[in-house]
């Protein structure tokens, strides 16, 4: 489904990965973790050539998208979503607008593109949201709005980068469940790059560690489940605490 096969990426005087091969059955759900600086993002943004590597290929979906000329390449594209740590919503559209603006680059026919985001944000538990502006939206419902957009043409690989890190851990909770869903549902590959390592423990079947812009090593594991947190204060209290709130200032 994803192959890299010796690629390597500079900035400037920087090498940020070094000849790294990974390869990504299909219907997984597979974590990359690692210390800041580790090239986590960097080999995340080289399996749809958001950042071409400086030499070796990326195969994607069967295709070998570093042979694709730019046409074929964002045709390829369509079956490759990607979701964002910021969300990167357009802030004077609205929550259908945002969505719907994947199936116009796309090309998706005009007549069936609002049945068709109706039906992403029901399935991300938006529906009812439709007319609202990203400012409108918590942190949540935001990343839920960028996983609708990213759902809307049918991908084939969801690629995620740092998708929970500005939630807090109900809502990062919510968010899991969502992409779970989709990967059982659909049967999407899923590609998580976190720093967060409950977050990898809890969704992925295989994970790779990085260090130094290398794959350090990959380890299959058994996942523990998304653990059902809690938004009352008390919770936090609880989790801080151990007794329910004994102990505080």
């Amino acid at each position: 489904m994803i192959n890299l096969h010796q690629v390597s990426k500079k900035f400037s005087q920087f090498q940020a990965i070094k000849s790294v091969t990974l390869t990504i059955p299909k219907g997984e759900i597979h974590g990359i973790i690692g210390a800041s600086g580790a090239g986590k993002s960097t080999l995340l943004r080289l399996m749809n050539l958001l950042e071409n590597p400086d030499v070796g290929e990326v195969e994607v979906n069967g295709q070998r998208l570093t042979a694709l000329n730019n046409q074929a390449l964002r045709e390829a594209r369509k079956s490759i979503g990607m979701i964002f740590q910021h969300f990167n919503l357009v802030a004077n559209k609205t929550v259908h607008d945002n969505v719907a603006a994947s199936l116009e680059l796309a090309g998706y026919p005009k007549k069936e593109r609002r049945s068709r985001v109706a039906e992403c944000l029901r399935f991300v538990g938006l529906e009812g949201e439709m007319g609202k502006y990203p400012a409108q939206l918590s942190g949540g419902q935001k990343q839920r709005v960028a996983i609708a957009r990213a759902l809307a043409n049918n991908p084939q690989v969801l690629l995620c980068d740092e998708p929970t890190s500005s939630l807090d851990p109900h809502t990062t909770a919510e968010i899991l469940e969502v992409l779970a869903s989709i990967n059982e549902r659909f049967g999407v590959t899923i590609v998580i790059v976190s720093h967060e390592l409950e977050v990898i423990k809890s969704i992925c079947k295989r994970v790779t560690v990085m260090a130094a812009g290398e794959i350090h090593d990959t380890v299959t594991i058994e996942p523990t489940g998304i653990e059902k947190s809690d938004d009352r204060p008390e919770y936090f209290i609880e989790q801080l605490t151990g007794n329910g709130g004994i102990g505080h200032a």
